[in-house]
């Protein structure tokens, strides 16, 4: 029998500061939690999970005091691994007006990407507040072809 994947379900952040995170996503970007959250004292019990409409992001509490190596928006210059997570947005301009002075920019423009069947994007990164890369994209994905 072949593995059959559903869907993604959750992806996971380790941070030092969780209610800090917490604050950025749930208060800065306005997303809601997927479970209850209650800020502790006891390190184990540091975690939250927020509801980003179709996967569920943890966010676990660590001691380790290292920073986040920060990504580039230029693939060819970053080393190998997991890179972003991007959020879908109706319209790229309203999205960057209400993010501006809130969020940590990686580039001062909006960046357009076409594949010749049409597909096309329009997106531009910013950084939480531990260093992590994210999009605000404006898909335009009409013409996707058949796979």
């Amino acid at each position: 029998m072949a593995l059959k994947l559903k869907r993604m379900d959750n992806m996971d952040i380790i941070t030092n500061d969780v209610p800090r995170l917490v604050d950025f996503y749930h208060g800065t970007l306005g997303l809601p939690f997927f479970l209850p959250y209650e800020e502790t004292e006891v390190p184990e019990d540091r975690w939250a999970s927020i509801d980003f409409g179709n996967v569920v992001l943890y966010i676990f509490h660590s001691t380790n005091v290292s920073s986040v190596y920060r990504r580039t928006a230029v693939n060819l210059e970053d080393p190998v691994g997991y890179d972003t997570i991007a959020f879908e947005v109706e319209d790229l301009d309203e999205a960057i007006a209400e993010l501006d002075g809130k969020v940590e920019w990686v580039q001062d423009d909006i960046t357009t990407w076409r594949h010749p069947s049409g597909v096309w994007y329009r997106y531009r990164p910013f950084f939480d507040p531990d260093g992590n890369m994210m999009y605000v994209t404006e898909p335009h994905v009409e013409n996707r072809p058949a796979v």
